[in-house]
């Protein structure tokens, strides 16, 4: 069979057929359909989904915050993708967290209805999807949770086809409207909060934090020790080369070039990071070095790796999710950017500490569907304009800043509320 002129493989048409199934099955037994009989304005159990990626949690941090205060006194239920669940655990104001494995409820129709149910077993009172661009697995979630009131921000069609979201959107009991054009992730959250809790929060700073505990600090110094580094003298650059979509990421040999560039200039220690699936990326560019970095990609927890950045004086790489983590703990970044989502997720917060490179295109904002036969806007940035800016910020801002009376490193205390208790569940059983 083929559609547009190319073929379609046998094995992806009966997997999709076989998803359209299992949806079709979920929305029989469950969609739209309320497992509590609790009265309207007694929202006491409240079920948050964001099942997206790991800067997408991060960015949406602030919201939560809010919607903490907002239903105060009630339960809040976070779902997070399962790469996500020990940072929300670590980080999110709620009271439970529950993992959500993507890729098993896309193919696994047993643990599909065990998640679909155990959510309904909790009889939630408000459901919110508040994801701007919004997906049908999430979606799914939200209208077969059994919550009184399932609420979805409208948003755009970029992960989800227009007749999808239609569908989905009847499931719902209110859909919040999006403004039009390019707004910041920011801005996005701060719109679907305002119109749920009908209030201005023009004053509440929605850039991310994450306030680190003295043992998270603790935990980052021991590992960095572990590999013949001290946290406290050395001058470390963390180094990101990966991406969660591979055509965002820059040739692996001028990030080699770029740890040499800090080693030899400022006798920097640079330090590889970025997810277990990374590590032989990490190890090519190790081999293409004239210096020695050190690879920690996969070596860490995201908690972990939220402390060891804090503990870099820079962060340089690819448009990720350890970007925001690093932004969120206050450390300088260097960002290698690409024009897929440009002016979206990045830059935000302070300019002076917060930079990129990239190499301006007329197709930008193309939802990564690139036009032409390589991801030029990535490929053609030129290693020489993202050392002149690493320069410029080392010089400008991060030197001057280490030769300064030392300041302490903010740590959060041990009482803080921000999710250390929460309780965290795994549908996976």
């Amino acid at each position: 069979m083929t559609r547009n002129g190319t073929r379609i493989p046998l094995a992806a048409l009966a997997g999709r057929y076989l998803r359209a199934a299992y949806r079709s099955v979920l929305a029989a037994h469950y969609a739209g359909r309320a497992s509590t009989k609790r009265q309207e304005g007694c929202a006491r159990s409240i079920l948050v989904v964001r099942g997206d990626a790991i800067g997408d949690f991060v960015l949406f941090l602030p919201a939560l915050r809010v919607l903490r205060q907002y239903y105060a006194g009630a339960m809040i239920s976070l779902i997070v993708a399962s790469e996500c669940a020990d940072l929300a655990s670590s980080f999110a104001p709620v009271d439970e967290v529950i993992s959500f494995d993507r890729k098993r409820y896309r193919f696994d129709l047993a643990y599909r209805i065990r998640f679909i149910r155990r959510l309904r077993s909790q009889h939630f009172d408000v459901a919110l999807n508040p994801a701007y661009s919004r997906e049908p697995l999430t979606d799914e979630v939200l209208y077969c949770s059994g919550a009184r009131e399932r609420i979805a921000c409208d948003g755009d069609v970029s992960n989800i086809k227009a007749r999808t979201k239609a569908r989905n959107n009847a499931f719902c009991t209110r859909i919040y409207p999006s403004s039009p054009g390019l707004l910041r992730e920011s801005e996005r959250n701060r719109e679907f909060v305002e119109q749920l809790t009908k209030a201005d929060e023009s004053r509440v700073d929605f850039r991310p934090s994450l306030p680190l505990s003295q043992s998270h600090l603790d935990d980052a110094c021991a590992l960095l020790r572990g590999q013949g580094l001290d946290p406290h003298s050395d001058l470390l650059v963390g180094m990101f080369p990966g991406a969660s979509n591979s055509v965002r990421i820059w040739p692996p040999e001028r990030f080699a070039q770029m740890a040499d560039f800090f080693a030899d200039r400022y006798g920097a220690r640079v330090l590889l990071g970025g997810s277990a699936s990374e590590w032989g990326l990490g190890e090519g560019i190790i081999r293409l070095c004239k210096t020695t970095p050190c690879n920690l990609i996969g070596s860490t927890t995201l908690p972990q790796l939220a402390a060891v950045l804090r503990l870099c004086c820079l962060y340089v790489g690819s448009e990720s999710g350890p970007l925001h983590l690093a932004m969120a703990v206050g450390t300088p970044t260097l960002c290698i950017m690409g024009g897929g989502h440009f002016g979206r997720f990045y830059p935000y917060g302070d300019p002076n500490m917060h930079r990129m490179v990239f190499k301006h295109m007329d197709c930008y904002n193309c939802n990564w569907q690139c036009i032409h036969e390589s991801v030029r806007c990535i490929q053609e940035i030129p290693l020489e304009r993202a050392c002149e800016e690493a320069s410029r910020l080392m010089e400008e801002i991060i030197l001057p800043q280490r030769s300064s009376p030392a300041s302490p490193v903010p740590v959060e205390k041990e009482d803080f509320c921000g999710g250390r208790d929460a309780g965290r569940v795994d549908f996976s059983s």
